[in-house]
């Protein structure tokens, strides 16, 4: 028998956004209205109308989608919380999702003039092919934009 597995690799990216909107109302944003600005096509699963996504933010919870019917995933687990300032979130992938590998995200945000810087690095250990970074990239920053709608359009919240 051969050992056709490759060694694990690493790969780093780093997002910062600035949002006109101070800390607090960012974190909200973040943990526990995440379900209100998630696009649709960034879901992993479920049909639309029966499927939501929630970020417990406490030690230990979780950031997972439920489907209508039972199903779901658990994206990652919640590891640091510093309320408007710190999350952390680690999460495995699976090889049919593209791992496997393990990725550690974290959210940092930092209060400006205009509102608040929001960085977010992820390094992803384990199957990190060509592309993947690019991926991620093109995908949180559709995220973020999306963030920054939300909160555009919903000042008092």
């Amino acid at each position: 028998m051969s050992d056709s597995s490759a060694p694990a690799t690493r790969g780093d990216l780093r997002l910062e956004i600035d949002l006109a909107a101070p800390p607090a109302r960012v974190w909200r944003a973040l943990t526990l209205d995440l379900g209100a600005w998630w696009p649709a096509d960034c879901y992993a699963g479920g049909e639309e109308g029966g499927r939501a996504i929630v970020l417990e933010p406490v030690p230990g919870g979780h950031m997972k989608e439920t489907w209508e019917g039972g199903g779901g995933l658990i994206w990652g687990t919640v590891v640091t919380v510093e309320p408007d300032r710190l999350l952390q979130v680690h999460g495995a992938t699976f090889p049919n999702w593209g791992g496997p590998n393990i990725w550690f995200g974290t959210w940092t945000l930092r209060e400006i003039d205009e509102g608040t810087e929001l960085t977010f690095e992820e390094s992803t250990v384990g199957k990190v092919g060509p592309g993947h970074l690019a991926e991620k990239q093109e995908g949180w920053g559709r995220l973020f934009e999306a963030l920054r709608s939300y909160l555009a359009a919903n000042p008092s919240r």
